[in-house]
Formats: C-alpha cells, sequence, structure tokens
C-alpha cells in the first residue's frame, strides 16, 4: 500500500476498506489496515462501524483486534441508525463468544433499539438459549427491565420457543408479568404454541390475566375456532378445572374433634351441696359439745356424768350428719347399742411438731374427747389419761 493513500475512503454504500474486511473475515488484511491507522469510528450509510459487522458475523477474532489494537479507540457502545450496538447483532444471531468478549469490555447489555429491544429481547425472541443465560447471569436486573410493548417471557412464548421460556423463568422472571397485549399465555395460545402454554401453565400462570382490551386468553381462543385453537382451549379449561378442584381441597375445613372436659375424681365440698352441709352440721355439733364440757368442768361434775352428758347430746345428729337414710336404710335413725367393751380408739396420723399445733377439729368421735392443745388453754387434760372406762356409746 503506497504512501498517501486514504484508508478511509468510502463507497457508495459508505463502506469503507475496514468494513468490508471485517465483514467478510479477512483478519491479516484487517491488522494491516490497522496498522496504516485505518479508524474504527467510521459509519457507513447505515449508522454501522466495523465492529458492528464484525459482531453480525460472529468472527471474535476480528473484534478482538477492532478493539485493541486499533490507533483510535473503539467504542463498543456505538449505535447505528436503528439504534442497535455491537451487543444488539451477535445477541440476535446467537454468536455467544463474542457476546462473551462484549460482555467483559463493559458493553450495557440494557441499551433499546429503535423497537425498544435489549440485546435480551432479540435473543429470545429468536431463541438464542446460550447468549439469554450467559446475559441473565451476568446482568439479572434484565428480568425487571421491560416495557409495557414486550417482555423476553412474550418474546419467547409467541415465537414457541420453550427451552428460552423455561430458562427464563428459572432464572427469576415473573410468570405474569403484563405487556398491552396481555399474558405470555395470551401470546402463545394466540400463536397457536401448545408446549410453550402447557409450561407456562404449569408455571403457575393466571389464566384471568385480561389485556388491554379486557380480555382473558380463553376469550380470544374462542374467537378463532381452529383445531389448534380449540385444542389449546380444551388444555386451559382442563388446567382451570383441576386448580378449582385442588383449591376446594385445600380450603375444606377440618372437622374438629371436641375436647372432653376432664372430670375431677374427689368433688371439692364447695362443688357438692350435700357434703357442704354435713360438714357445717358436725362442725356445729363439736363445738356444742365443747362447750357442754366446759360447763361440766365448772361444775365438777364426775366422769360419768361427764359421758352421759356426751352420750345424750344429740348423738342423731352425729349419725345423721355421717350417713342419710338413703344410705343406711337397714338401721333406725339415732339408734345406739351399748357395747360391753370400748372399741381401740384409732391413733391419729403422726404429724409435725409445727403441724401438731396448728391443727384443732377432730375428725372422729374419740378425738373429740381428746383436747387439743386450744382446749387444753381451757384446763382440760386428755380424757383417756385421766379415766379409762369400759363403757361408753358409739353410733352405729
Amino acid at each position: 500500500m503506497w504512501k498517501g493513500l486514504n484508508v478511509n475512503c468510502t463507497d457508495s454504500s459508505g463502506y469503507t476498506p475496514l468494513h468490508h474486511a471485517a465483514l467478510n473475515g479477512h483478519r491479516e488484511v484487517v491488522l494491516k489496515l490497522l496498522q496504516f491507522e485505518a479508524s474504527t469510528n467510521v459509519a457507513d450509510s447505515k449508522g454501522c462501524f466495523p465492529l458492528h459487522l464484525a459482531a453480525w458475523r460472529g468472527d471474535v477474532d476480528i473484534v478482538r483486534i477492532l478493539i485493541h489494537h486499533g490507533p483510535s479507540h473503539c467504542r463498543v457502545n456505538q449505535q447505528n441508525h436503528e439504534r442497535e450496538t455491537a451487543l444488539h447483532c451477535a445477541a440476535q444471531y446467537g454468536h455467544s463468544e463474542v457476546v462473551s468478549v462484549l460482555l467483559q469490555e463493559l458493553t450495557d447489555p440494557t441499551m433499546r433499539n429503535s423497537r425498544q429491544e435489549t440485546p435480551l429481547d432479540l435473543a429470545a425472541l429468536y431463541g438464542r438459549l446460550q447468549v439469554v443465560c450467559m446475559l441473565v447471569s451476568a446482568h439479572p436486573n434484565l428480568m425487571t427491565s421491560h416495557t409495557r410493548r414486550h417482555t423476553p417471557l412474550h418474546l419467547a412464548a409467541r415465537n414457541g420457543h420453550h427451552s428460552t421460556a423455561q430458562t427464563l423463568l428459572e432464572a427469576g422472571m415473573d410468570v405474569n408479568c403484563m405487556t398491552d397485549n396481555g399474558s405470555a399465555l395470551h401470546e402463545a395460545a394466540l400463536f397457536g404454541k401448545m408446549n410453550v402454554v402447557r409450561l407456562l401453565l404449569d408455571s403457575g400462570i393466571d389464566t384471568d390475566l385480561r389485556d388491554s382490551q379486557g380480555r382473558t386468553a380463553l376469550e380470544i381462543l374462542r374467537e378463532h375456532p381452529a383445531p389448534k385453537s380449540q385444542q389449546i382451549t380444551a388444555l386451559i379449561q382442563e388446567y382451570v378445572m383441576d386448580e378449582m378442584e385442588r383449591r376446594s381441597i385445600v380450603e375444606e375445613p377440618v372437622r374438629k374433634c371436641p375436647i372432653p372436659v376432664p372430670r375431677t375424681s374427689v368433688p371439692s365440698p364447695s362443688a357438692s351441696p350435700s357434703l357442704k352441709h354435713k360438714n357445717d352440721a358436725v362442725t356445729s355439733e363439736l363445738s356444742k359439745l365443747l362447750h357442754e364440757i366446759k360447763k361440766c368442768r365448772d361444775r365438777d361434775y364426775s366422769f360419768e356424768e361427764l359421758c352421759h352428758t356426751i352420750s345424750s347430746h344429740s348423738m342423731d345428729s352425729f349419725g345423721s350428719g355421717r350417713l342419710s337414710d338413703e344410705e343406711r336404710p337397714d338401721r333406725p335413725n339415732g339408734t345406739l347399742t351399748r357395747v360391753s367393751k370400748r372399741p381401740t380408739p384409732p391413733l391419729p396420723p403422726a404429724l409435725e411438731e409445727d403441724e401438731a399445733e396448728k391443727s384443732c377439729g377432730p375428725t372422729g368421735f374419740w378425738e373429740a374427747l381428746t383436747p387439743c392443745n386450744g382446749c387444753r388453754n381451757l384446763g382440760f387434760s386428755s380424757l383417756s389419761q385421766v379415766h379409762k372406762h369400759t363403757h361408753t356409746y358409739v353410733v352405729l
């Protein structure tokens, strides 16, 4: 190449020699042109730079050369007249190696072309699965960056790219995301993509979502009597019925068994009126008995007179306080039987010293004859210690 030749001259389409070399994959020619200061920043009639053409072709070596070996810095985010970057060109044709290099060179993947499409949108539209995986992995924010015109999921569903749609859903894209055309189910159903419809239903898409005209996917399908539309209609209706049945099973109230109220083994005195009445009667009779004993002491009665007083002091009340007529029908009320020998009185249970001092209130007839500490203050000693007689009265 002789001295004085303009290496950046253009033809009728605006191509420079570098454009032609990059487009046709002539790696050695590209290196030689760059050696003679060919510019990487000259656009053709459509606004494309040599980097756009190399990315469109998928030549990763020439892409690297244009970025790193040119005399001028190659601007990786340059847009053509359709506002597409080199990443748009590589993504829509599935050139994953070029996409990887451009991402490493900090190309902005969120830039949109004149149709408001990102590189991810184009990759999903054309089913470039590997590129989709690379973009969503490198920039997860692309999953939520979409317009009301379309989303990557809508574009994949429209063209029936099952694996691409599944990858987007697994990466976290909302299955119920909406555009003016409705949900992704609207797109897949309207374009007859049965496999994508089944995928969306299995992913839990809401079949009641409506488009901008207020129509569900089923309502749109009923307007098209084609066999494919009828098949998709039957598939959606079957899913709806299964979902309703599942919800009815989940929402069915659980029958609860009544919890039985625990019964106490021993009723308390307050819970039994008859028992409380008997206890009150016994307490009253004991009070009267102690009063009579004090009177006998004051009058200096003998022990026989004291026993007579005790035995004649309404012994029927003690009996009636313990047993009712229904409880002992074979014996007359208040019958006293004289026995020849006094039965051995039951010994009171051993109590701690503090408890013995606090307890006052006999639990049996013979204990009533044994004064407690409080009764000793009145001057009584234990009757069993003063006199031991062989005759007394007991209640049967």
